[in-house]
């Protein structure tokens, strides 16, 4: 797509406003307004307490779902990634599943065209973690990432920040807008933060 900017979006399988945003950064993929390389992020890694080692396998909610991505990108790259994310996430932030759930992992595993009998294999595979936690110390070096949504412009060789946390996909016209406007605060060194209570904005729209 030429034109288009390459950015990295990290992740985390267990985070609905990631969700939200990974519904409109891919939406402005389809319109050839972007180019998504997919990224993971651990929530379960910031979640433990101060001072505690690098854990060896998978933490937190999501940390089986991470384990499987990490084998959906060897197995078949960034799109293996992007089919196996929105597979997880339609069950888990459309239908209201709940990670862990081997069902749940296996049924997303075979809808991303992964192939049955996989997820076993992968979630015995401890260099899969590693790739996993590389990612994450990856966002963290970048840009001091915190959180999910986390964006990094330039295939992940330019600024990055935390965000944008969305309500909702906005319309196209006003996707390309946003998308826009977050590029050029982005590239502001300067800029640090704008936030607002979420109180008495839309509820959380779950496409």
């Amino acid at each position: 797509m030429p034109g288009a900017e390459r950015v990295v979006l990290h992740v985390d399988p267990a985070c609905p406003w990631a969700w939200l945003t990974s519904r409109w950064i891919r939406r402005m993929e389809e319109l050839g307004e972007v180019e998504v390389e997919w990224r993971l992020f651990s929530l379960g890694v910031v979640h433990l307490e101060e001072g505690a080692p690098e854990p060896e396998g998978p933490v937190g909610y999501s940390g089986p779902s991470l384990q499987l991505l990490a084998a959906a990108r060897r197995s078949q790259a960034n799109q293996g990634v992007d089919r196996l994310y929105t597979a997880l996430g339609e069950r888990v932030h459309r239908d209201g599943r709940k990670l862990p759930d081997d069902g749940l992992l296996e049924e997303a595993w075979e809808a991303a065209g992964l192939g049955p009998g996989g997820v076993t294999e992968a979630l015995e595979d401890a260099q899969l973690w590693q790739e996993v936690l590389a990612d994450h110390r990856r966002a963290v070096a970048a840009c001091q990432a915190f959180g999910v949504p986390t964006l990094i412009l330039d295939g992940g060789e330019g600024p990055g920040i935390f965000g944008p946390v969305i309500t909702e996909v906005p319309p196209d016209d006003e996707g390309r807008e946003l998308l826009r406007d977050v590029l050029r605060l982005t590239r502001r060194g300067y800029f640090f933060e704008l936030k607002r209570d979420r109180e008495g904005h839309p509820p959380l729209t779950r496409p």
